[in-house]
């Protein structure tokens, strides 16, 4: 027994003097592994710059949710909009339109997607910004910040 106890402190002690070294610097036998530069980000591909795009866009994202999918860099999507789809978050239309502006507001709400609209659509279409929901962001031209998401790395969703 004292033969088993003393082979038992001899590993105890090289298993301790192996894990320090260095002064009291801990030496890491198991190294996490290394982050996935899988990740990605999205922005909707819009076509057609209809109502009926984005509607079924956004019941794509919502069914993909609704299954427990889940995006791998946990980004919202950008909705990019630069064409008359604009006019279904204007105040004037809402009637009309508010169960595709309910269901983004309700995927904004919980960050799946990101919608920004074209300021210079804005103009053109003759759209008061403090008509349009207040989730929706404005960026300066939206072909060009598609090219720039992009550019970054960006897929289509």
């Amino acid at each position: 027994m004292k033969l088993l106890m003393s082979k038992l402190l001899v590993l105890l002690l090289f298993v301790s003097s192996s894990v320090w070294s260095q002064g009291d610097q801990p030496v890491r036998l198991l190294q996490p592994a290394a982050p996935s530069d899988t990740t990605k980000n999205y922005v909707a591909q819009i076509q057609l710059h209809t109502p009926e795009e984005l509607e079924s866009l956004f019941s794509r994202v919502d069914e993909y949710v609704e299954k427990g999918n889940k995006f791998p860099s946990y980004a919202p999507i950008a909705v990019i909009l630069h064409g008359p789809e604009l006019q279904v978050f204007d105040r004037k239309n809402y009637q009309k339109y508010k169960h595709i502006v309910s269901m983004a507001a309700r995927l904004e709400a919980y960050n799946v997607i990101d919608v920004q609209v074209c300021e210079i659509q804005i103009e053109l279409d003759g759209v008061n910004k403090g008509d349009l929901p207040a989730f929706v962001d404005a960026v300066p031209y939206g072909p060009a910040e598609v090219d720039r998401l992009l550019q970054k790395g960006y897929e289509y969703f």
